[in-house]
């Protein structure tokens, strides 16, 4: 139920506003052995808004309309809602990223004229992301997809050099508190992280930094893909 994850959230951050700004809980020494990239263009967002990250741009943004459908009966809708997103992600001496992505949501909302709840049905309707990556314009189209599981998100991204793991980060650095909503997200090979998108905030971007230049620009398109993802498509 959207309000109490809202609520999870919010209550985390203000345990740690009082001396920091709330960050990302990062795998264990990761931010030793990475270079981070502050993020803008991520929050506050505008719309078809580019996204830059340290030496990495999202360009040709093509942010489209969400699109919705619902089933009603009395006291209950089944609402679906999908939206599309594209972008271009460029560097320098590195041929350009082709992204496409569509998110989607499922609820359920019972109302019986004194209260009302929603129901977040993502566990049950496959990837809530799903989004294809084209180095250069060719070669095969790269799949990065994203489900709801028992808490959070896991999912998957088939980069030339074998897949990667993607999970959501739920922790803050410094505290003990967790939240139920997403701060981020780390994709890994074989149990090993290669990045961390903290969507928190301005947002920031890491990337291990013994990747060479064409593992990182192929990483940086699959972070921008996260940092554009709204898992919430109810407005």
């Amino acid at each position: 139920m959207k309000p109490i994850h809202a609520l999870s959230l919010a209550l985390a951050a203000a345990a740690l506003s009082a001396c920091t700004p709330a960050q990302v809980k990062l795998p264990a020494g990761f931010d030793a052995r990475a270079e981070a990239h502050a993020v803008s263009g991520h929050s506050p967002r505008r719309f078809n808004q580019p996204l830059h990250f340290g030496p990495y741009s999202a360009r040709r943004m093509h942010e489209g309309d969400t699109f919705s459908w619902q089933l009603a009966s009395p006291g209950l809708a089944w609402r679906d809602s999908e939206r599309p997103y594209a972008f271009t992600l460029t560097t320098q001496g590195q041929p350009p990223v082709e992204v496409q992505c569509l998110s989607r949501q499922s609820v359920l909302r019972h109302d019986d004229g004194d209260s009302s709840l929603e129901f977040d049905l993502g566990a049950f309707q496959g990837p809530v992301l799903s989004c294809g990556l084209r180095l250069g314009g060719a070669g095969p189209v790269l799949p990065l997809e994203l489900a709801v599981k028992s808490r959070g998100f896991e999912g998957r991204f088939d980069s030339p050099w074998g897949p990667l793991a993607v999970r959501s980060l739920h922790g803050f650095e410094g505290s003990r508190w967790t939240s139920m909503e997403a701060g981020g997200f780390e994709l890994l090979r074989a149990g090993e992280p290669w990045m961390v998108v903290e969507t928190l905030n301005a947002g920031r971007v890491l990337i291990a930094n013994d990747l060479d230049a064409r593992q990182r620009v192929t990483l940086a398109a699959a972070g921008a893909a996260l940092l554009l993802f709204d898992g919430d498509l109810s407005d």
